[in-house]
């Protein structure tokens, strides 16, 4: 039972630690691209100006006035839910990344308690063939991720967390200082 075991996770390992790297790369990316563009939708928000024409009553002239967009807690609301919907995939992704040199461990151990039960040295090879690529893929994929997942949805993520935190900083003190108006 336990060879059996043995035998399907180091046959297989490699090819586990390949398809869930290049999955969770897809993934990485996908998100990333979501982040992107719900910091678009969020800029707009915070940074809109409205247009608003005037016609004066003497001249009749028409004139265009720029005005601050209204924004409010209640509009940015669900820019900001679903903001914290896309981080939390990010942040599920980040900890994704740790089971590569996991994997590449156990593909280590099965190939070594492999070369246990190996009676000549060609088993013993391919033995520890596998022990050492499921090594190396594990620590590839980890390597890999770890950079791409701070320099691509990870500089969004502080982008967009530090805009939010401008807007209801600058909200929260208007608040305290009293400049409501009417």
């Amino acid at each position: 039972m336990m060879d059996t075991v043995l035998n399907l996770i180091s046959t297989n390992i490699n090819y586990v630690i390949f398809i869930l790297g290049i999955i969770l790369s897809a993934l990485i990316i996908r998100n990333g691209y979501q982040l992107g563009k719900q910091k678009g939708k969020i800029d707009i928000i915070l940074t809109e100006k409205r247009i608003k024409t005037y016609i004066s009553k003497k001249t009749r002239e028409m004139n265009d006035q720029e005005e601050e967009g209204s924004v409010t807690p209640e509009t940015l609301r669900p820019y900001e839910k679903e903001f914290y919907k896309i981080r939390s995939r990010y942040d599920m992704y980040t900890q994704l990344i740790s089971i590569f040199p996991l994997l590449g461990i156990l593909g280590t151990v099965s190939g070594l308690m492999s070369q246990v039960v190996a009676e000549d040295m060609d088993a013993l090879n391919a033995s520890l063939d596998i022990a050492l690529g499921s090594t190396f893929w594990g620590l590839v994929f980890a390597i890999f991720l770890k950079p791409l997942i701070v320099m691509f949805p990870g500089r969004i993520i502080d982008e967009i967390e530090i805009m939010l935190d401008n807007w209801f900083e600058k909200y929260n003190d208007a608040i305290s200082q009293k400049n409501i108006s009417e």
